[in-house]
């Protein structure tokens, strides 16, 4: 190869590097980065009559086996689901269902979560934290941004009933 050749070469990569550059320009112009004052469209509101469906009827309809495997997609890395485990990044959640918040000994909760030990883990208070546990217990050192879908927190629920001495909850 010549330093004809070499020189070709060398233009041809420099005005692809300039192009790539100048679209980048141009496109970071035309779409701005700024978040926009308002969204550019509305999604619909359910009438003011409808209620959202409670985790009690969302349970009715539950599968405990479509709950565990979405318990081992969604929770196996940082918890066990297996009598008398032992902490791993997260507490056991055999047998969590009924019982105090924050209430296993041998795991050091976080304050945002044991200003809640007073309470129970009820399906309500179950479903509010496999929503958002950033909502539940602000300063929660749990990193899980939560379920959105009812039917997969009830689901997950359900799953935790079956885990238990007795084999459910009641």
């Amino acid at each position: 190869m010549d330093s004809h050749d070499a020189n070709r070469i060398g233009a041809a990569i420099l005005l692809t590097a300039l192009a790539v550059a100048g679209s980048v320009w141009v496109g970071r112009l035309a779409v701005p980065v700024a978040i926009p004052l308002r969204p550019a469209f509305a999604l619909p509101e359910p009438p003011d009559g409808a209620a959202r469906p409670s985790i009690a009827d969302a349970l009715a309809h539950a599968d405990p086996k479509a709950g565990q495997a979405l318990a081992a997609r969604s929770c196996t890395m940082c918890h066990s689901f297996t009598k008398d485990a032992p902490p791993t990044v997260g507490p056991d959640l055999f047998g969590v269902a009924g019982t105090p918040i924050a209430g296993i000994p041998a795991y050091s909760f976080s304050p945002a979560l044991s200003a809640h030990r007073s309470e129970l883990w009820t399906d309500e208070a179950l479903s509010t934290w496999l929503e958002s546990p950033a909502r539940f217990a602000p300063g929660t050192r749990m990193a899980f941004p939560g379920l959105p879908d009812i039917r997969d927190r009830a689901a997950i629920i359900a799953y935790l009933h079956t885990l238990s001495d007795g084999g459910h909850l009641p």
